[in-house]
């Protein structure tokens, strides 16, 4: 009897071996394929840091960005996006205000695109040093190839308003900002976009 008892519990270790054998390639291929995926998607991704106040109160200077750099391969440039451009040498992030072929004015610190007044409740005033060229300036097209840019805080912030700034070239867009993943504001971690 004892040595046919033996004989199934090898049979039967055997296979059970055999099993956790296929069972870790599995695993293990499964995590290899998952890490590809990961590491192909998070490629489109750059972190950057906020220096400065002229996006406040949407982002805080010392705000951690994810900019998606494969968005706008997908979807098109769009009125009030986040974006982060090349200014010169530069990284700066700004919020899409009017795109190519729209016609942009200011008149008293509103903006009107194609004649109507944008409605912004992210847009604050501090109203400490108002600047009449930048809240104030005559309607003008945007050139294709081109996009206006402005901060959140409308007098805190050097933009397309500005002549010697001008509109963003297209060329020049990084991608799209999409989350915040780290701040000393505690409210601002995961605030997405």
């Amino acid at each position: 009897m004892n040595g046919s008892t033996a004989q199934p519990q090898k049979a039967v270790s055997l296979r059970l071996s055999i099993s956790l054998l296929i069972a870790f390639f599995v695993v293990v291929i499964g995590g290899v394929i998952a890490l590809l995926r990961l590491s192909t998607h998070a490629s489109a991704y750059h972190a950057y840091r906020i220096s400065s106040s002229s996006m406040n109160p949407t982002l805080y200077a010392g705000d951690r960005i994810f900019v998606d750099q494969s968005y706008y391969t997908s979807h098109p440039l769009a009125d009030g996006d986040l974006l982060a451009f090349r200014h010169g040498d530069t990284t700066l992030v700004k919020r899409i205000s009017a795109l190519s072929g729209e016609t942009i004015e200011g008149r008293n610190g509103v903006l009107f695109r194609n004649g109507v007044a944008l409605t912004e409740p992210y847009v604050v005033f501090s109203k400490d040093n108002p600047i009449p060229e930048i809240e104030t300036f005559p309607a003008r097209q945007v050139p294709a190839g081109e996009i206006f840019v402005t901060g959140d805080s409308r007098d805190a912030s050097l933009d397309s308003r500005a002549s010697d700034y001008g509109p963003v070239y297209t060329s020049d867009v990084l991608g799209k900002v999409t989350r915040v993943y780290l701040s000393p504001h505690l409210s601002q971690i995961g605030r997405s976009f």
